[in-house]
């Protein structure tokens, strides 16, 4: 069980609190680049870590992320002029350059404005572009980035890449424990398991969870016992502060989620496909993940499923037995069983058990995390060691006995 104190610790992520502080040093993934694709185009806000931001593209491509509020009296820079690679306030004109340079500021006297403008501080912060995404660093103003995550898929040609978004209200450490959670893939999955790639998952379904620490977090080995007679392990990282890679399809599809919390209460969730070798099919898992790609609305996947019509549930079709959950699709069931726990879930009223283990080491990882970063030290995830180019998933069948580690990528 997890005391009140901890659960606030764990899950508070404002301006201030500890994990708040923590993880503005990570970079952020914030929406797919194809929502800034127009040069010059209208600002789009964005809520991170309980704090309102803006971004754009201007007219030579680059991106720039600023604090919402102008800072000469506080109206939204969602509403400025996008001109000559700076967003310029409708209010009264102050005009703020992509790298966050104050460079005009027409209300003041013309005598005072170079001086005033210099004296003028603009919250902004560092932005990549990579993978199809928007990354923002969130750490402070004049403050160096920490290291950038290279993941795989940042590598690859832009085909190979298939990104989503679902927009989840609830907190970003139930979306993270959900994707640690190995047992509930061959029980809340259950029917696209036995119709498609995964049908192995149900010869057990309670895994023994296998962990080894990384430089970048975790790394957890769902372990079954096959009808077989062979041991199925599953093997997939945790990577800090809130990613992890799902085991292979038989295409070699990789799978990546990324948890990004908008607040206490609302979370970024990140679906995105890659592939090493050839161009994603979307068709491919469509199905099974229950993406309708005539209507799907990649920067919100959940869109018109939510707890007023109950995630779509269709009970007939769990009397009949041709879905376990009643609700299509491993995205949608994920969100719903996260979203139905409330905004932010009682952990002091849990009964964990053995399949729970995962779950326990990665709250206690978190912890750790949180006492290093206060004590001045380097977290994990943040060190020149932390390479993400190596956060791999891996299917591995192995003899019974045997260890699953010969064969997992290191």
């Amino acid at each position: 069980m997890t005391t009140r104190k901890v659960n606030e610790t764990l899950t508070q992520v404002g301006p201030g609190t500890p994990m708040g502080q923590l993880l503005r040093e990570y970079w952020l993934p914030v929406m797919r680049s194809e929502r800034l694709a127009e040069r010059g185009g209208a600002p789009v806000p964005v809520e991170l870590l309980g704090e309102k931001y803006v971004l754009f593209r201007g007219d030579d491509g680059s991106v720039g992320c600023f604090a919402e509020a102008c800072p000469h009296r506080g109206a939204s820079l969602a509403l400025a002029r996008n001109e000559d690679c700076s967003l310029r306030c409708v209010y009264h004109g102050w005009k703020f350059h992509v790298s966050g340079t104050v460079l005009e500021t027409p209300s003041e006297p013309e005598e005072d404005g170079p001086r005033f403008a210099d004296r003028v501080k603009l919250p902004h912060h560092p932005v990549v572009e990579a993978g199809g995404i928007v990354w923002v660093w969130l750490g402070g103003t004049g403050r160096k980035p920490g290291p950038f995550p290279e993941f795989p898929f940042t590598k690859v040609p832009a085909e190979n890449v298939f990104a989503t978004i679902a927009l989840v209200d609830c907190n970003w450490l139930q979306g993270v424990e959900a994707d640690i959670d190995s047992a509930h893939v061959s029980l809340l999955h259950e029917t696209e398991a036995r119709n498609g790639p995964l049908k192995d998952l149900l010869d057990d379904t309670a895994p023994r969870d296998e962990i080894d620490p990384r430089p970048y977090g975790l790394r957890f080995a769902a372990v079954r016992s096959l009808s077989s007679g062979d041991t199925l392990a599953r093997v997939k990282p945790f990577a800090m502060p809130w990613y992890t890679v799902v085991p292979e399809l038989p295409n070699g599809d990789r799978l990546w989620h990324a948890w990004v919390p908008v607040d206490d209460h609302r979370t970024i969730m990140w679906y995105l496909w890659w592939n090493d070798e050839q161009p994603v099919d979307p068709g491919y898992f469509s199905t099974q993940f229950g993406l309708d790609l005539d209507t799907l609305n990649p920067d919100n996947i959940r869109e018109g499923y939510t707890r007023e019509n109950g995630w779509g549930q269709d009970r007939a079709a769990m009397r009949a037995g041709t879905s376990f959950s009643g609700i299509r699709g491993l995205v949608l069931q994920d969100v719903a069983v996260q979203e139905s726990m409330g905004p932010i879930v009682d952990r002091t009223r849990e009964n964990p058990g053995k399949s729970d283990r995962g779950i326990v080491r990665v709250r206690r990882f978190l912890l750790d995390a949180l006492k290093t970063h206060a004590a001045g030290g380097v977290a994990a995830g943040l060190g020149d060691d932390a390479d993400y180019g190596a956060v791999r998933s891996a299917v591995v069948v192995a003899p019974r006995g045997t260890d699953w580690r010969a064969a997992a990528p290191a």
